[in-house]
């Protein structure tokens, strides 16, 4: 009986946002396009984004681009398509000057929406989501920046409280997707 107390508890206070399953980064799966390409547009529910760049800050933190509309690639991670590893996307949710980011939508995605990346060549790299979770910032999975296992696309962007005196957010929404 305390086992299925304890159950119900665990259900009850799921923050809602978390929703699907999260996929595991092994094992490897067979590459739908090889060698994997560089993304120049992410395009998530019909809105497309430039995607640049980026690499890890000296405290580990990624770096991103200043404009909201503009998405972060982490280079060092793995390429779309590649078929191993986690292709990791950044971005913020918002600016104080510039409003809403391209990714204030990942708050409100659904398991089962698409999304895809381009490259500069016009080949597409299709992923559907398979989860999203929000996690504290100092919680985050270091198993996200993997260049090894399955292959899966994670969004990164700020969520939870926005603390107005240290002007950021204390969580991070993470949606994870898989290639179709």
């Amino acid at each position: 009986m305390g086992c299925l107390l304890a159950g119900v508890a665990l259900l009850l206070t799921r923050p809602a946002h978390d929703v699907g399953t999260v996929p595991v980064a092994a094992p490897l799966v067979e590459a739908r396009v090889a060698p994997g390409v560089v993304p120049a547009t992410v395009s998530i529910r019909g809105v497309d984004a430039p995607v640049v760049p980026v690499s890890t800050a000296p405290d580990g933190s990624l770096t991103l681009p200043e404009e909201p509309t503009t998405v972060g690639w982490w280079s060092p991670g793995a390429l779309p398509g590649s078929g191993s590893g986690s292709v990791v996307l950044a971005g913020h949710v918002d600016s104080r000057v510039a409003g809403l980011g391209t990714f204030a939508v990942l708050h409100e995605l659904g398991v089962g929406e698409r999304i895809t990346l381009r490259d500069n060549d016009g080949r597409d790299i299709i992923y559907d989501v398979v989860a999203r979770r929000e996690y504290h910032k100092a919680e985050l999975p270091p198993d996200l920046f993997t260049r090894t296992g399955a292959a899966r696309l994670v969004l990164i962007t700020c969520g939870g409280r926005f603390d107005p005196a240290a002007r950021r957010y204390d969580d991070n929404v993470v949606v994870f997707a898989t290639p179709t």
